[in-house]
């Protein structure tokens, strides 16, 4: 009997396998099982727009709004596939419960047929649309095509030349205001002569008129009281525009109305009598009932609406925004009301309903780290959105985390000699950190209100944190800023922290810490009592709040440095010169001069419904110079985890092609993070949407950190080698990781689980794929990160 050889097959063409069959798999649950004999699965459509004679070259425009008329779509699909069908097939039952059902109609969806599609009412509606873009004269036909039980509909529409607005005329009598109001806002029209006839710039332009009017003082007027006249008998396809006010407007929405009495009803709720017996008067302000809640002064600095002057929409919307950004109150609603005593008069009431005052929240947590440490986590939050009567919000968060190795080596060997078994290393770390975020600008000199929907904010923070780390160290840190906030326009985000002071202060250190810092100076560098003492400065563009836009951009740019100006000073008071084992003090303790910048770039590519590609490209780079010759530990870069390489565990790649696992000390640096000053990571991921809040992605990141210089101990041996960064080399120590994500997108809250694939990792020669694992454990194997909100 001759034993049977077995065949391995190498994890590459095993996955290709595998990919090839699922995707036979889908194809083949995606067909017309479920079509009925005499009907065909409708699976696409085309839509051309013939205009030969067209001047205007709006043919892939018009293409692109014809196509979204067409009802019902086919069938989802990728890559050719329908996921969606194949599912519907695969888990087709007839039952009405059951868990098939569920996976039936929630994430299956059934096929469409031919039948459905009514061409002929489907073609009336791109006639109108092309009719609403000027195209008066147009045909539209339609075919379909059967195949195999297959179908599709080509829609062509062929127009001529659109008519063009010859000219536009408001015809008003210059008899009432408003005629006035209206033909000197004429030049800011959208109707522009000479342009094709367009029925949404007509509403356009009836909307930019009672906007225009509405900022002075037309309180009462819409834009339903202006109609058009086009007369299309001009000839040469132009069009004349006529437009004037609806001869029965009423009188009321013809005047201006100014401002009479304002009331602000700073502690309202549904069920409070509207007397206004019990009032204080505060500039020109009826503030009701008192100021046991917030301030009036407080308030009426987000009050835009002023007694006497003309009722302005503009003034109504920033006031809104300014006094809904206010932590102390969850709802603001403005009413007015024509004075009964005086004509032409507008009193004004401001409601505002408190938010809860006081809150307190828990969140627990567990930590799982690459380097074998797990363990639990708690965060205790108190927050009082009212802590001054100014409307200030106060955070005070309480965290604890403990962690422990769960795998790895059982003991060590102690600068001793002798053996530890103790197999237990743990760390623990008590921390809290209190903030006062004030809705304005605190400053010693007088600043101007600024005029902006958005309240500036004032931001003062301090906390500690104990470290202990049982058998290596104990640290302490201390933090405190204070910083200001303000957004000048809905995309534009200034963020300046004129003091940013950090503490931190190494304890007991044991033995065997010493032992490894006597090894590594620039280790002991990193852990020295130093002080930072400098300035951060942020400035955030985005447009992701135009949510019908196809392109949107975020961009964060981010500068921070410390022991600058001390150091200028001391210079100045001629200080002697910094050396590396003798820097400058302050408070009898080293400080930290560095320059750190990093800027963070993402576009958002929205196509489809719900589908978006998003790419992010982030880089950094932090320089220690005069009083330091390291970067400090808490200002380092690191990379890894679930919002940037999610193949990789957080802080487990880099610095460059270093490989932590050839350390003889390993064990030790295992609870240190893998840190460098130069970082590059770019990701790219394409999100689309499942089943109701069900939502997936696919995803490629890349990344690595490096050193600026290498780092030679005292033997004059390279520490971390191949960590320093090299121009000609840097794309080939890329880390690259890739995945899979689903996300439960609920609108405000979304719970993420991304499954990262490593594809390369820097340390290790070759592709990580040759040698990769199924499972979450060892080199080279899966990770699943769950989190809370998108990556980036």
């Amino acid at each position: 009997m001759h034993a049977v050889k077995p065949v391995y097959i190498p994890f590459r063409n095993y996955s290709l396998l595998l990919a090839t069959l699922f995707m036979f798999i889908l194809s083949g649950c995606a067909g017309t099982k479920r079509v009925p004999t005499e009907d065909a699965l409708f699976i696409g459509f085309n839509v051309k727009v013939d205009g030969k004679d067209d001047s205007s070259n709006r043919q892939k425009e018009m293409e692109t709004e014809l196509s979204a008329t067409v009802r019902p779509k086919p069938n989802f699909s990728i890559l050719g596939m329908r996921p969606k069908l194949a599912i519907y097939n695969l888990f087709y039952t007839e039952k009405k419960k059951g868990i098939k059902h569920w996976i039936q109609t929630k994430l299956g969806e059934p096929p469409v047929l031919i039948s459905t599609v009514d061409t002929g009412s489907v073609n009336k509606v791109m006639s109108n649309r092309l009719h609403n873009r000027g195209y008066f004269n147009n045909t539209v036909l339609s075919k379909t095509n059967i195949k195999n039980k297959k179908a599709t509909i080509d829609w062509t529409a062929y127009v001529s030349e659109p008519y063009r607005l010859r000219k536009v005329e408001y015809t008003m009598a210059d008899s009432l205001p408003v005629h006035q109001a209206i033909r000197q806002a004429k030049d800011q029209s959208v109707l522009i002569p000479g342009e094709p006839y367009d029925l949404e710039k007509m509403t356009g332009e009836r909307v930019r008129i009672d906007a225009n009017l509405k900022n002075k003082g037309y309180y009462f007027f819409s834009p339903d009281l202006l109609i058009y006249s086009i007369d299309t008998t001009v000839g040469n396809r132009q069009a004349d525009v006529l437009m004037r006010l609806k001869n029965n407007a009423p009188s009321q929405t013809l005047k201006p109305y100014t401002i009479d009495d304002i009331y602000i009803f700073a502690n309202y709720t549904i069920a409070d009598s509207l007397s206004v017996s019990d009032t204080i008067e505060y500039e020109n302000y009826h503030y009701i009932p008192n100021e046991n809640y917030v301030r009036a002064r407080h308030l009426v600095r987000g009050v835009f609406i002023e007694h006497d002057s003309l009722y302005s929409r503009q003034d109504h919307l920033l006031t809104i925004n300014r006094l809904a950004s206010l932590p102390a109150y969850k709802f603001v609603n403005i009413d007015y009301k024509p004075d009964t005593t005086q004509q032409g008069k507008l009193d004004t009431f401001i409601y505002l309903t408190p938010s809860f005052k006081k809150s307190l929240r828990v969140e627990g947590r567990y930590t799982s780290k690459s380097t074998n440490f797990a363990g639990p986590g708690i965060t205790i939050s108190f927050r009082n959105r009212n802590a001054l009567k100014g409307s200030e919000l106060l955070n005070v968060d309480f965290t604890g985390n403990f962690e422990s190795q769960v795998g790895g080596r059982s003991s060590q060997t102690t600068p001793e000699g002798e053996e530890n078994k103790n197999t237990n290393l743990s760390s623990y770390e008590l921390g809290v950190q209190a903030s006062l975020t004030i809705p304005r600008l605190m400053s010693p000199f007088e600043l101007r209100n600024l005029r902006s929907e958005f309240n500036p904010k004032t931001r003062i923070g301090a906390g500690f944190n104990f470290l202990n780390r049982v058998q290596y160290f104990q640290m302490n840190s201390f933090n405190a800023s204070y910083a200001y906030n303000w957004r000048p326009k809905s995309k534009f985000t200034h963020d300046i922290t004129p003091v940013n002071i950090q503490f931190v202060q190494l304890g007991r250190i044991t033995p065997t810490f010493e032992e490894l810092l006597d090894k590594n100076p620039f280790l002991r560098r990193s852990f020295e009592d130093q002080f930072i003492f400098g300035s951060i400065y942020q400035f955030t563009f985005t447009n992701q709040m135009e949510t019908k836009r196809t392109h949107q951009f975020y961009n964060n740019f981010l500068l921070d440095g410390s022991g600058n100006l001390i150091n200028g000073l001391q210079n100045l008071s001629g200080a002697d010169e910094p050396q590396e084992d003798m820097p400058r003090t302050i408070f009898k303790k080293p400080y930290s001069q560095y320059v750190r910048v990093e800027n963070d770039f993402r576009y958002y590519f929205n196509f489809g419904t719900e589908s978006q590609i998003v790419t992010r490209l982030l880089a950094g780079v932090g320089y220690a110079h005069g009083n330091s010759t390291v970067l400090p530990y808490v200002k380092q870069f690191s990379i890894g985890g679930p919002n940037s390489i999610r193949a990789f565990r957080a802080r487990s790649i880099g610095p460059g092609t270093y490989d932590i696992s050839e350390d003889a000390d390993s064990l030790l640096f295992s609870y240190f993070d893998q840190t460098g000053e130069i970082k590059l990571e770019g990701n790219i991921e394409y999100r689309f949407p499942l089943a109701g809040f069900f939502k997936g992605a696919v995803f490629l990141d890349a990344g690595n950190i490096w050193l600026l210089k290498d780092e030679i101990n005292e033997e004059g041996d390279i520490d971390r080698e191949g960590g320093k960064f090299e121009s000609s080399q840097f794309l080939s120590q890329l880390a690259i990781g890739t995945g899979v994500g689903l996300r439960v997108d609920v609108e405000f809250f979304v719970l993420r689980f991304d499954l990262g694939i490593p594809v390369k990792n820097p340390a290790i020669e070759g592709s990580a794929l040759s040698d990769f694992k199924f499972g979450f454990k060892g080199e080279n194997s899966m990770t699943l990160n769950i989190a809370i909100g998108y990556p980036f």
